[in-house]
């Protein structure tokens, strides 16, 4: 749930921060910022580096995929007139791209069971993205984008389960934040006229996403990767179209539909059914032996 609530934030104070600046050169300075705070953790508590250079090269892919072309592409899908709701829903349907993805390119086995919990949790989804899409707010070159950062951000989460799920969180991090920072950085060189007007919205919302969600969400994301499957860690961002739909309602008087109790109850009866794990039966000998081994 802290993952939800810190990811979801994040669509809030990328919105916020895009009107004081262009895209490119927000999301340099945003890719910076966690940058020195990274090797200081690195130094101080001596984490390890990958040990391949393959590994290197696949870290970058992932920051390209994701925090370069995924991240980058929504803050231009603002600026093509996205709503941050919109954009924060439609990203949402990754969880089953992805366990397709994920039963597709790495052989991951997918129960009656969690593709009925993922059905649900799109159809949730899908009704409240429905009602927000055909607002005036939105545009389908914007929508265009957005899909295109759907895919980069389901192919970043495959590419890094099948190569570097092990990853050391804190070197990972970086080499990630920093493979994404330089082509963007140059768009920014080339393309934009790197004007920012500071003001405390933008400093917010650049500290917040810079320091909060690269040390506190993505970390957390990265956790859940390494810990369950495909289908069963990207099933928590279905809790995130509701999310993001009540924090732009709260900053950005963005309405929410009137599906969005039904969409609720569907997403979290999808996510019960994906996470949802029976507990071995245990055989007579077996009891026998735990309740042994209590009592001693």
């Amino acid at each position: 749930m802290l993952f939800v609530v810190l990811y979801s934030s994040g669509y809030v104070a990328s919105k916020t921060g895009i009107a004081f600046t262009d895209p490119f050169t927000f999301q340099s300075l945003r890719l910076a910022i966690p940058i020195p705070i990274f090797l200081t953790i690195i130094y101080f508590f001596k984490a390890d580096w990958p040990k391949k250079a393959t590994e290197y090269v696949h870290l970058s892919v992932i920051g390209i995929l994701i925090h370069g072309f995924c991240f980058t592409g929504m803050l231009i899908a603002y600026e093509w007139g996205m709503d941050a709701g919109t954009v924060g829903l439609i990203m949402a349907l990754h969880p089953v791209l992805a366990s397709v993805g994920a039963a597709v390119f790495l052989g991951e086995n997918s129960s009656f069971k969690q593709a009925l919990g993922l059905l649900l949790g799109t159809i949730g989804v899908v009704f409240i993205v429905g009602q927000k899409v055909h607002t005036g707010d939105n545009t389908y070159s914007g929508l265009f984008l957005t899909i295109l950062c759907l895919f980069s951000m389901v192919a970043g989460v495959l590419y890094q389960k099948r190569f570097v799920a092990h990853m050391n969180l804190m070197t990972g991090s970086l080499i990630q934040h920093f493979s994404a920072f330089i082509p963007v950085f140059g768009l920014m060189l080339a393309f934009e006229p790197m004007t920012v007007n500071w003001t405390f919205p933008l400093l917010g919302s650049l500290l917040w996403m810079g320091i909060v969600l690269s040390l506190g969400s993505w970390l957390l994301f990265y956790i859940l990767i390494r810990k369950r499957d495909v289908s069963h860690s990207q099933s928590y961002f279905f809790l995130v179209p509701p999310t993001i739909t009540l924090l732009a309602w709260a900053f950005f008087d963005e309405d929410f539909g009137s599906y969005f109790i039904l969409s609720i109850a569907l997403i979290m009866a999808g996510i019960w059914a994906v996470t949802r794990q029976r507990l071995p039966r245990l055989t007579g000998r077996e009891k026998t032996k735990n309740g042994m081994a209590r009592s001693s």
